[in-house]
């Protein structure tokens, strides 16, 4: 980077094309992890015991997720459209859910499918 002026004594800063295109690359990088962090805002989010028991097979990863949303089965039901036995079932691991069932309840949670599944 290299200082110069103009012939009014404006301050100008010259870049060499690799210093613009790092500036830009992290600037758009920069943009699209705000764009993320807003889409997420309000999402649940487990923390590490949680998580250790959803890997460990002690906790159903809906059950997981639902209590870090801070909902009861009957809200998840409410939110998602499906019957509170119908969450009750799944988490309970006793029952196979319809992918638009799930898809609805990922969608009431604001995470992934694949968040959700056991």
């Amino acid at each position: 980077m290299n200082h110069a002026s103009t012939p009014n004594g404006e301050k100008l800063i010259v870049l060499t094309e690799a210093e613009y295109r790092a500036l830009t690359e992290d600037a758009t990088d920069i943009a699209l992890a705000n764009a993320a962090r807003a889409a997420d805002a309000g999402a649940p989010v487990l923390d590490t015991e949680t998580m250790k028991a959803v890997l460990a097979g002690t906790t159903h990863p809906l059950t997981a997720w639902r209590k870090a949303a801070g909902l009861s089965q009957a809200a998840l039901a409410e939110r998602s459209g499906t019957r509170a036995a119908t969450i009750n079932e799944i988490e309970a691991g006793k029952v196979d859910p319809r992918l638009s069932t799930m898809r609805a309840i990922a969608v009431a949670l604001r995470v992934e499918i694949d968040d959700i599944t056991a």
